[in-house]
């Protein structure tokens, strides 16, 4: 008589689905694949050495200056010999002022001479584009006004635009540092480096195979039309809104050695296609918490999933799992939770004259931190589903998986399926 334990059946459930014997085991072609992996971690590997030296070779870091007294006056703001610092100091604040304040009139061009030989000239744009002159695109009165400093910002500018000091008092310089240098080079090193670990991982363990080899039994639908195209939609929004932010935080160095007008037109494209697929994106996350958040709550057999890897390591031992596992659920709510927080900073960047010039400081240095994050975190959920594990990519491109397939990686979601007694959280 053998005694079974409590943990090896569930109370009530059905019983654990099992593989059949099917068209019997089919060696995938792991050669090829550890072949790709190790050429795709040898480049990667190499682009993570570069970015490293990036980091530390200190000729593109953005360090802030603290100067307590009086800061000395540079030969530029002196000008040049014969001209007199208050003199220098009063033209310069005329590129600050309104032209109703310092002439000509609006309609004429303006020319400014700070010493004799920097020059400021005003002149009329030729075929000006639509997006500058659309009274949407840009601030009016009552949002200027929001831009204004405040009584708590001290100093001058001698920037010829309102507001300068605002963007130069202390905390700007903090946002600059943490922009230009942390979240870009955090970025680069979280997605170049998961990247390496994908490739060097898919390299010396190749593809998860189905171990029972494929199926001779019908597949198995695991989703409906709805969920894929909602899948879908919210990764191809997605896939564009990385790429478009890249080019805009990465364009410098990716795309202007092959041009700056190359650089124009991307940037161009970058900043309008970003707000153009977020509208899309967000309906998509909201869709995907109504449809899955039931089925990715904690269960019982996530602690077990976790231990042992997922399986990820063996081609017998597949821990149990129900619709969606340990795994799955931790892209879940890394969509949910990632993914809510840059609509929320995204929609802030979309209005910046409403909540201030400090809360919009904060929700961009926030929204390209969880970026870049994110994109990391996403391409983990993109090598398993295509070439990191046979099978995988069919749930969500036909809605049908492989029984065998399904028996190893969900057997008890499989169970509950061909019982009739699947759980609808």
């Amino acid at each position: 008589m053998t005694m079974m334990h409590a943990s090896d059946t569930d109370m009530g459930a059905p019983n654990k689905a099992t593989p059949d014997s099917g068209h019997g085991h089919q060696p995938p072609h792991q050669t090829f694949w550890r072949i790709v992996g190790a050429i795709f971690a040898l480049i990667f590997a190499l682009l993570l050495v570069i970015q490293v030296f990036e980091i530390f070779d200190g000729d593109n870091q953005t360090v802030p200056e603290v100067r307590w007294g009086t800061p000395p006056i540079s030969d530029v703001q002196t000008g040049l010999s014969g001209v007199q610092t208050e003199d220098i100091l009063r033209d310069r604040a005329t590129l600050q002022a309104d032209r109703q304040e310092f002439g000509p009139s609006p309609d004429a061009p303006r020319t400014f001479q700070v010493g004799p030989e920097v020059q400021l000239q005003t002149e009329e744009i030729e075929n000006t584009s639509p997006f500058l002159t659309n009274s949407w695109a840009n601030p009016g009165e009552g949002e200027t006004a929001m831009v204004r400093g405040t009584d708590r910002v001290e100093g001058v500018s001698s920037l010829p635009y309102n507001g300068a000091e605002i963007f130069e008092r202390p905390f700007a310089r903090d946002w600059r540092l943490g922009l230009a240098d942390f979240s870009t080079h955090l970025g680069a090193l979280a997605i170049l480096g998961f990247a390496f670990l994908l490739s060097f991982f898919l390299a010396v363990r190749g593809r998860v195979p189905i171990a029972s080899g494929r199926s001779s039994k019908p597949r198995v639908k695991r989703f409906g039309l709805l969920e894929r195209a909602t899948h879908w939609m919210t990764s191809a929004s997605f896939l564009m809104l990385a790429l478009t932010g890249i080019v805009i935080a990465y364009g410098d160095t990716l795309i202007l050695p092959f041009g700056g007008d190359i650089l124009g037109q991307a940037g161009w494209l970058a900043t309008w296609g970003h707000m153009m697929f977020f509208p899309s994106f967000a309906i998509g996350v909201v869709l995907m918490f109504i449809m899955w958040v039931g089925r990715n709550l904690p269960d019982r057999y996530d602690a077990n999933w976790l231990k042992k890897a997922g399986g990820m390591l063996s081609d017998t031992t597949h821990p149990s799992a129900k619709k969606f596992n340990a795994g799955q659920k931790l892209i879940f709510w890394s969509v949910i939770l990632g993914g809510g927080a840059l609509i929320a900073t995204g929609i802030v960047l979309m209005f910046p004259f409403v909540l201030g010039i400090n809360v919009t400081s904060w929700a961009m240095l926030a929204h390209a931190i969880i970026a870049v994050l994110m994109i990391a975190v996403i391409l983990g959920h993109i090598y398993i589903g295509s070439v990191g594990m046979e099978g995988a990519f069919a749930a969500m491109w036909s809605g049908k998986v492989d029984r065998n397939w399904a028996a190893e990686h969900h057997d008890v979601w499989l169970a509950e399926m061909e019982q009739g007694k699947e759980t609808r959280q």
